[in-house]
Protein backbone atom coordinates (compact mmCIF):
# COMPACT_ATOMS: atom_id res chain seq x y z
CA UNK A 1 0.00 0.00 0.00
CA UNK A 2 0.97 3.45 -0.56
CA UNK A 3 2.56 5.76 2.50
CA UNK A 4 -0.41 7.76 2.84
CA UNK A 5 -2.40 4.45 2.86
CA UNK A 6 -0.50 2.94 5.69
CA UNK A 7 -1.71 5.63 8.44
CA UNK A 8 -5.12 3.96 7.84
CA UNK A 9 -4.44 0.59 7.76
CA UNK A 10 -3.11 0.71 11.28
CA UNK A 11 -5.78 2.47 12.53
CA UNK A 12 -8.51 -0.68 10.61
CA UNK A 13 -6.00 -3.49 12.32
CA UNK A 14 -6.83 -1.84 15.66
CA UNK A 15 -10.64 -1.73 14.62
CA UNK A 16 -10.66 -4.95 13.77
CA UNK A 17 -8.99 -6.39 16.83
CA UNK A 18 -11.37 -4.46 19.14
CA UNK A 19 -8.58 -2.56 20.61
CA UNK A 20 -9.26 1.09 21.93
CA UNK A 21 -8.77 4.02 18.88
CA UNK A 22 -5.14 5.14 18.74
CA UNK A 23 -3.27 8.11 16.42
CA UNK A 24 -1.35 5.90 13.51
CA UNK A 25 1.51 7.27 12.59
CA UNK A 26 0.61 9.87 9.71
CA UNK A 27 2.13 8.85 6.08
CA UNK A 28 5.32 11.32 6.68
CA UNK A 29 6.15 9.38 9.91
CA UNK A 30 5.84 6.36 8.09
CA UNK A 31 8.13 7.98 5.43
CA UNK A 32 10.59 8.59 7.69
CA UNK A 33 10.26 5.51 9.83
CA UNK A 34 11.78 3.99 6.34
CA UNK A 35 14.76 6.31 5.25
CA UNK A 36 15.75 6.31 9.09
CA UNK A 37 16.08 2.24 8.77
CA UNK A 38 17.77 2.99 5.28
CA UNK A 39 20.23 5.10 6.86
CA UNK A 40 20.62 2.93 9.67
CA UNK A 41 21.80 -0.29 7.29
CA UNK A 42 24.31 1.41 5.20
CA UNK A 43 26.01 3.67 8.17
CA UNK A 44 25.67 2.28 11.47
CA UNK A 45 26.91 -1.78 11.28
CA UNK A 46 29.92 -2.94 11.23
CA UNK A 47 29.83 -6.51 8.95
CA UNK A 48 33.62 -7.31 8.82
CA UNK A 49 34.10 -10.45 7.04
CA UNK A 50 36.68 -12.00 4.44
CA UNK A 51 33.91 -13.52 1.78
CA UNK A 52 31.98 -10.76 0.63
CA UNK A 53 30.47 -11.00 -2.58
CA UNK A 54 29.72 -7.52 -3.48
CA UNK A 55 27.43 -6.05 -6.82
CA UNK A 56 27.43 -3.04 -8.02
CA UNK A 57 25.83 -0.08 -10.23
CA UNK A 58 25.24 3.17 -10.25
CA UNK A 59 21.02 4.80 -10.76
CA UNK A 60 20.79 7.31 -12.71
CA UNK A 61 18.12 10.11 -11.90
CA UNK A 62 17.00 13.46 -13.48
CA UNK A 63 20.07 16.02 -12.67
CA UNK A 64 23.53 15.09 -12.10
CA UNK A 65 23.46 13.49 -9.16
CA UNK A 66 23.91 9.31 -9.63
CA UNK A 67 24.03 7.28 -7.03
CA UNK A 68 26.50 4.28 -6.53
CA UNK A 69 25.06 1.46 -4.91
CA UNK A 70 26.94 -1.69 -3.40
CA UNK A 71 25.09 -4.78 -1.97
CA UNK A 72 26.52 -7.90 -0.65
CA UNK A 73 25.88 -11.24 0.02
CA UNK A 74 28.19 -13.30 1.92
CA UNK A 75 29.72 -16.21 -0.04
CA UNK A 76 29.12 -19.03 2.42
CA UNK A 77 25.36 -17.93 1.93
CA UNK A 78 25.06 -17.73 -1.38
CA UNK A 79 26.32 -21.19 -1.92
CA UNK A 80 23.43 -22.33 0.36
CA UNK A 81 21.14 -20.95 -2.04
CA UNK A 82 19.71 -23.04 -5.12
CA UNK A 83 17.47 -19.96 -7.04
CA UNK A 84 18.20 -16.20 -7.99
CA UNK A 85 18.99 -13.68 -5.72
CA UNK A 86 16.61 -11.87 -4.15
CA UNK A 87 16.16 -8.38 -2.20
CA UNK A 88 16.37 -10.06 1.19
CA UNK A 89 19.81 -11.97 0.61
CA UNK A 90 21.43 -9.14 -0.01
CA UNK A 91 23.03 -6.24 2.64
CA UNK A 92 22.90 -2.47 1.54
CA UNK A 93 26.81 -1.76 1.99
CA UNK A 94 26.83 1.42 0.81
CA UNK A 95 24.59 4.40 -1.19
CA UNK A 96 26.56 6.86 -2.69
CA UNK A 97 25.19 9.66 -4.27
CA UNK A 98 28.04 11.36 -6.63
CA UNK A 99 28.20 14.15 -9.30
CA UNK A 100 30.29 12.35 -11.34
CA UNK A 101 32.22 8.99 -11.56
CA UNK A 102 35.14 7.72 -13.24
CA UNK A 103 37.24 4.47 -12.43
CA UNK A 104 39.77 6.00 -10.16
CA UNK A 105 36.53 7.69 -8.00
CA UNK A 106 35.51 3.66 -7.97
CA UNK A 107 38.65 2.71 -6.96
CA UNK A 108 38.41 5.35 -3.77
CA UNK A 109 34.66 4.39 -3.17
CA UNK A 110 36.11 0.61 -3.28
CA UNK A 111 38.97 1.08 -0.76
CA UNK A 112 36.41 2.83 1.48
CA UNK A 113 34.55 -0.11 1.41
CA UNK A 114 36.96 -2.03 2.17
CA UNK A 115 38.35 -0.71 5.55
CA UNK A 116 34.47 -0.95 6.74
CA UNK A 117 33.69 -4.63 5.56
CA UNK A 118 36.74 -6.48 4.23
CA UNK A 119 38.45 -7.50 0.98
CA UNK A 120 35.66 -9.17 -1.00
CA UNK A 121 35.90 -12.25 -3.08
CA UNK A 122 34.45 -11.11 -5.60
CA UNK A 123 32.73 -8.11 -7.72
CA UNK A 124 29.71 -8.44 -10.14
CA UNK A 125 29.17 -5.53 -12.72
CA UNK A 126 27.96 -4.59 -15.53
CA UNK A 127 31.65 -3.37 -16.82
CA UNK A 128 30.17 0.10 -17.44
CA UNK A 129 33.73 2.13 -18.34
CA UNK A 130 34.08 3.51 -14.61
CA UNK A 131 33.03 0.07 -12.89
CA UNK A 132 35.28 -1.61 -15.38
CA UNK A 133 38.25 0.49 -14.92
CA UNK A 134 37.69 0.55 -11.32
CA UNK A 135 37.66 -3.12 -10.63
CA UNK A 136 40.99 -2.91 -12.50
CA UNK A 137 42.38 -1.09 -10.03
CA UNK A 138 41.34 -2.61 -7.47
CA UNK A 139 42.67 -6.36 -8.82
CA UNK A 140 46.16 -4.78 -8.86
CA UNK A 141 45.55 -3.52 -5.35
CA UNK A 142 44.31 -7.65 -4.60
CA UNK A 143 45.16 -9.66 -7.09
CA UNK A 144 42.69 -12.54 -5.69
CA UNK A 145 39.43 -10.56 -6.17
CA UNK A 146 37.40 -12.23 -9.05
CA UNK A 147 35.35 -9.55 -11.63
CA UNK A 148 32.83 -11.00 -12.76
CA UNK A 149 30.75 -9.63 -16.04
CA UNK A 150 26.59 -9.52 -15.40
CA UNK A 151 25.41 -12.41 -17.57
CA UNK A 152 22.14 -10.20 -19.02
CA UNK A 153 24.48 -7.15 -19.97
CA UNK A 154 27.14 -9.72 -21.65
CA UNK A 155 25.02 -11.21 -23.97
CA UNK A 156 23.09 -8.14 -24.82
CA UNK A 157 26.33 -6.94 -25.86
CA UNK A 158 27.24 -9.54 -28.00
CA UNK A 159 23.38 -9.44 -29.63
CA UNK A 160 23.84 -5.97 -30.20
CA UNK A 161 27.15 -6.66 -32.31
CA UNK A 162 25.10 -9.34 -34.59
CA UNK A 163 22.21 -6.74 -35.02
CA UNK A 164 25.02 -3.83 -35.85
CA UNK A 165 25.69 -6.34 -39.19
CA UNK A 166 22.33 -6.47 -39.87
CA UNK A 167 20.84 -3.41 -41.71
CA UNK A 168 17.31 -5.32 -41.57
CA UNK A 169 16.78 -4.77 -38.20
CA UNK A 170 17.18 -1.01 -38.28
CA UNK A 171 14.51 -1.33 -41.08
CA UNK A 172 11.93 -3.29 -39.02
CA UNK A 173 12.33 -1.37 -36.01
CA UNK A 174 11.28 2.13 -38.05
CA UNK A 175 8.74 -0.14 -39.66
CA UNK A 176 7.08 -1.50 -36.83
CA UNK A 177 7.01 2.41 -35.92
CA UNK A 178 5.13 3.82 -38.87
CA UNK A 179 2.69 0.50 -38.07
CA UNK A 180 2.25 1.88 -34.33
CA UNK A 181 1.25 5.38 -35.65
CA UNK A 182 -0.96 3.94 -37.94
CA UNK A 183 -3.37 1.25 -36.12
CA UNK A 184 -2.93 3.35 -32.97
CA UNK A 185 -6.41 4.84 -33.11
CA UNK A 186 -8.33 2.04 -35.67
CA UNK A 187 -9.48 -1.25 -34.85
CA UNK A 188 -6.50 -2.69 -35.36
CA UNK A 189 -5.14 -0.83 -32.29
CA UNK A 190 -5.12 -4.24 -29.89
CA UNK A 191 -2.60 -5.68 -32.79
CA UNK A 192 0.03 -2.51 -32.26
CA UNK A 193 3.46 -3.47 -32.34
CA UNK A 194 5.22 -2.54 -28.89
CA UNK A 195 7.17 0.90 -28.56
CA UNK A 196 11.24 0.35 -29.17
CA UNK A 197 13.46 0.65 -26.05
CA UNK A 198 15.62 3.74 -26.21
CA UNK A 199 17.63 2.79 -23.41
CA UNK A 200 19.50 -0.93 -23.15
CA UNK A 201 17.37 -1.96 -26.09
CA UNK A 202 19.23 -4.78 -26.91
CA UNK A 203 18.35 -5.89 -23.51
CA UNK A 204 14.98 -5.83 -24.47
CA UNK A 205 14.60 -7.19 -28.24
CA UNK A 206 12.45 -10.42 -27.14
CA UNK A 207 9.01 -8.04 -26.79
CA UNK A 208 9.78 -6.29 -30.69
CA UNK A 209 10.72 -9.73 -32.11
CA UNK A 210 7.78 -11.56 -30.45
CA UNK A 211 5.15 -9.19 -31.67
CA UNK A 212 6.72 -9.97 -34.73
CA UNK A 213 6.33 -13.80 -34.66
CA UNK A 214 2.73 -13.44 -33.33
CA UNK A 215 1.55 -10.70 -35.65
CA UNK A 216 2.73 -13.20 -38.90
CA UNK A 217 0.35 -15.81 -36.93
CA UNK A 218 -2.34 -14.01 -36.93
CA UNK A 219 -1.66 -12.83 -40.49
CA UNK A 220 -1.41 -16.25 -41.82
CA UNK A 221 -4.48 -16.93 -40.15
CA UNK A 222 -5.93 -14.68 -41.61
CA UNK A 223 -4.93 -15.26 -45.31
CA UNK A 224 -6.26 -19.26 -45.15
CA UNK A 225 -9.40 -18.26 -43.19
CA UNK A 226 -8.81 -20.16 -40.31
CA UNK A 227 -10.53 -17.83 -37.83
CA UNK A 228 -13.55 -17.91 -35.35
CA UNK A 229 -16.74 -15.97 -37.00
CA UNK A 230 -16.02 -12.52 -34.73
CA UNK A 231 -12.35 -12.72 -35.77
CA UNK A 232 -13.36 -12.70 -39.42
CA UNK A 233 -15.79 -10.02 -38.66
CA UNK A 234 -12.64 -7.89 -37.19
CA UNK A 235 -10.42 -8.92 -39.29
CA UNK A 236 -11.30 -8.89 -42.64
CA UNK A 237 -8.42 -10.01 -45.39
CA UNK A 238 -7.90 -6.39 -47.25
CA UNK A 239 -7.79 -4.61 -44.42
CA UNK A 240 -5.16 -6.85 -42.50
CA UNK A 241 -2.87 -6.65 -45.80
CA UNK A 242 -2.96 -3.04 -45.86
CA UNK A 243 -1.62 -2.84 -42.42
CA UNK A 244 1.22 -5.85 -41.46
CA UNK A 245 1.30 -7.48 -45.00
CA UNK A 246 4.67 -5.65 -44.74
CA UNK A 247 6.12 -8.13 -42.15
CA UNK A 248 6.06 -10.78 -45.12
CA UNK A 249 9.45 -9.31 -46.19
CA UNK A 250 10.84 -10.08 -42.55
CA UNK A 251 9.85 -13.37 -42.00
CA UNK A 252 12.91 -15.31 -42.29
CA UNK A 253 14.59 -12.31 -40.39
CA UNK A 254 12.37 -12.35 -37.62
CA UNK A 255 13.19 -16.40 -37.37
CA UNK A 256 16.74 -14.99 -37.08
CA UNK A 257 16.07 -12.68 -34.80
CA UNK A 258 13.79 -14.72 -32.71
CA UNK A 259 16.66 -17.64 -32.35
CA UNK A 260 18.98 -14.85 -31.09
CA UNK A 261 16.85 -13.98 -28.44
CA UNK A 262 16.19 -17.27 -27.37
CA UNK A 263 19.90 -18.68 -27.65
CA UNK A 264 20.50 -15.32 -25.60
CA UNK A 265 17.44 -15.86 -22.68
CA UNK A 266 18.74 -19.47 -22.32
CA UNK A 267 22.42 -18.25 -21.28
CA UNK A 268 20.92 -16.02 -18.94
CA UNK A 269 18.49 -18.30 -17.49
CA UNK A 270 21.73 -21.12 -16.89
CA UNK A 271 24.03 -18.56 -15.60
CA UNK A 272 20.86 -17.42 -12.93
CA UNK A 273 20.51 -20.28 -12.04
CA UNK A 274 23.51 -22.38 -11.52
CA UNK A 275 26.10 -18.75 -10.92
CA UNK A 276 29.81 -18.86 -12.38
CA UNK A 277 30.70 -22.67 -11.90
CA UNK A 278 32.37 -25.58 -13.43
CA UNK A 279 28.59 -27.41 -14.16
CA UNK A 280 27.75 -24.31 -15.74
CA UNK A 281 29.90 -24.60 -18.77
CA UNK A 282 28.38 -28.23 -20.16
CA UNK A 283 25.12 -26.52 -20.06
CA UNK A 284 26.23 -23.54 -22.18
CA UNK A 285 28.23 -25.95 -24.40
CA UNK A 286 24.62 -27.08 -25.39
CA UNK A 287 23.19 -23.76 -26.40
CA UNK A 288 24.62 -24.55 -29.88
CA UNK A 289 22.48 -27.96 -30.42
CA UNK A 290 19.39 -27.33 -32.69
CA UNK A 291 20.00 -24.18 -33.82
CA UNK A 292 19.67 -22.91 -37.56
CA UNK A 293 21.41 -20.15 -38.16
CA UNK A 294 25.07 -19.24 -38.40
CA UNK A 295 24.68 -16.09 -36.60
CA UNK A 296 22.82 -17.89 -33.63
CA UNK A 297 25.41 -20.37 -33.28
CA UNK A 298 28.25 -17.63 -33.38
CA UNK A 299 26.56 -15.66 -30.51
CA UNK A 300 26.17 -19.49 -28.62
CA UNK A 301 30.25 -19.90 -29.49
CA UNK A 302 30.95 -16.43 -28.06
CA UNK A 303 28.99 -16.88 -24.85
CA UNK A 304 30.99 -19.74 -24.14
CA UNK A 305 34.37 -18.01 -24.85
CA UNK A 306 33.48 -15.19 -22.88
CA UNK A 307 31.95 -16.97 -19.63
CA UNK A 308 34.76 -19.99 -19.64
CA UNK A 309 37.41 -17.38 -18.15
CA UNK A 310 35.26 -16.28 -15.68
CA UNK A 311 33.89 -19.89 -14.48
CA UNK A 312 37.50 -20.77 -14.49
CA UNK A 313 38.43 -17.89 -12.41
CA UNK A 314 35.90 -19.23 -9.47
CA UNK A 315 38.63 -21.35 -8.40
CA UNK A 316 38.09 -23.21 -4.98
CA UNK A 317 35.06 -21.11 -4.94
CA UNK A 318 32.37 -23.76 -5.70
CA UNK A 319 29.94 -20.58 -7.24
CA UNK A 320 29.79 -17.38 -7.45
CA UNK A 321 26.96 -15.20 -8.72
CA UNK A 322 26.80 -14.39 -12.47
CA UNK A 323 24.06 -11.88 -12.26
CA UNK A 324 23.35 -7.96 -11.09
CA UNK A 325 19.43 -8.48 -11.55
CA UNK A 326 18.97 -8.18 -7.85
CA UNK A 327 20.71 -4.80 -7.77
CA UNK A 328 18.54 -4.07 -11.32
CA UNK A 329 15.36 -4.65 -9.85
CA UNK A 330 16.22 -2.62 -6.14
CA UNK A 331 16.55 0.61 -8.57
CA UNK A 332 13.29 -0.32 -10.25
CA UNK A 333 12.18 -0.65 -6.75
CA UNK A 334 13.72 2.55 -5.57
CA UNK A 335 12.57 4.78 -8.63
CA UNK A 336 8.93 3.69 -7.84
CA UNK A 337 9.42 4.64 -4.14
CA UNK A 338 10.94 8.36 -5.21
CA UNK A 339 7.42 8.97 -7.11
CA UNK A 340 6.12 10.97 -9.70
CA UNK A 341 6.66 14.17 -7.37
CA UNK A 342 10.41 13.61 -7.09
CA UNK A 343 10.87 15.02 -10.66
CA UNK A 344 12.72 11.56 -10.83
CA UNK A 345 15.65 13.79 -8.88
CA UNK A 346 17.39 11.49 -5.83
CA UNK A 347 15.86 12.92 -2.15
CA UNK A 348 16.04 10.80 0.93
CA UNK A 349 13.36 8.15 -0.67
CA UNK A 350 16.81 6.62 -2.03
CA UNK A 351 17.48 5.27 1.26
CA UNK A 352 14.11 3.49 1.03
CA UNK A 353 16.05 1.22 -1.39
CA UNK A 354 18.30 0.01 1.50
CA UNK A 355 15.19 -0.88 3.52
CA UNK A 356 13.76 -2.36 0.85
CA UNK A 357 16.75 -5.14 1.29
CA UNK A 358 15.95 -6.06 4.93
CA UNK A 359 14.06 -8.69 6.65
CA UNK A 360 12.34 -6.40 9.15
CA UNK A 361 11.82 -7.87 12.62
CA UNK A 362 10.93 -5.76 15.98
CA UNK A 363 14.23 -5.87 16.82
CA UNK A 364 16.22 -4.35 13.36
CA UNK A 365 13.28 -1.89 14.19
CA UNK A 366 14.33 -0.85 17.49
CA UNK A 367 17.71 -0.71 16.95
CA UNK A 368 17.47 1.58 13.69
CA UNK A 369 14.72 4.35 15.34
CA UNK A 370 17.14 4.32 18.67
CA UNK A 371 20.35 4.84 16.66
CA UNK A 372 18.87 6.68 13.61
CA UNK A 373 17.20 10.00 14.35
CA UNK A 374 15.53 12.46 11.52
CA UNK A 375 18.68 14.75 12.18
CA UNK A 376 20.79 12.12 11.12
CA UNK A 377 19.11 11.93 7.90
CA UNK A 378 18.59 15.40 6.80
CA UNK A 379 22.03 15.88 8.35
CA UNK A 380 22.87 12.43 5.34
CA UNK A 381 21.00 14.44 2.76
CA UNK A 382 22.62 17.99 3.43
CA UNK A 383 25.71 16.24 2.90
CA UNK A 384 24.80 13.60 -0.19
CA UNK A 385 22.20 14.94 -1.99
CA UNK A 386 21.87 18.02 -4.09
CA UNK A 387 18.47 20.18 -3.88
CA UNK A 388 15.88 18.68 -5.60
CA UNK A 389 14.43 19.60 -8.98
CA UNK A 390 10.97 20.61 -7.52
CA UNK A 391 12.73 22.87 -5.15
CA UNK A 392 14.62 24.50 -8.13
CA UNK A 393 11.87 24.75 -10.26
CA UNK A 394 9.60 26.47 -7.25
CA UNK A 395 12.44 29.32 -7.21
CA UNK A 396 13.36 29.59 -10.60
CA UNK A 397 9.40 29.36 -12.04
CA UNK A 398 7.72 31.85 -9.62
Amino acid sequence: VSMRASSRVLEVMAQIDGRPAFDAPSHTTVQNFIVRIGLYLVQCRTLMHDDWIWIVDHTIAAGTTKCFIVLGIRHSRFVQLNRPLQHHDVEPLALLPVEQSTGAIVHLQFQDLIKRYGVPVAVVSDRGSDLKKGVDLLQKDYPNVIALYDIVHLVSRLIEKVLNQDDRWDEYRKASCQCANAVRQGVFAHLKPPRPKTKARYLNIDHEVRWGMRALSVLDRVRSGNLTVRQQMRLPLEQVEAKFGWLEEYREAIGLWNELSRVGQSANSIVRRHGYASDTMAELRQLKENVRYAPSQRLAEQIVEQVEPMCEAVGVHPKLPGSSEVLESLIGRGKQLLGPTSGNSLTKQVLAMATATADLSADLIRSALASTSIKNVQKWCATHLPRSLQSLRREDLT
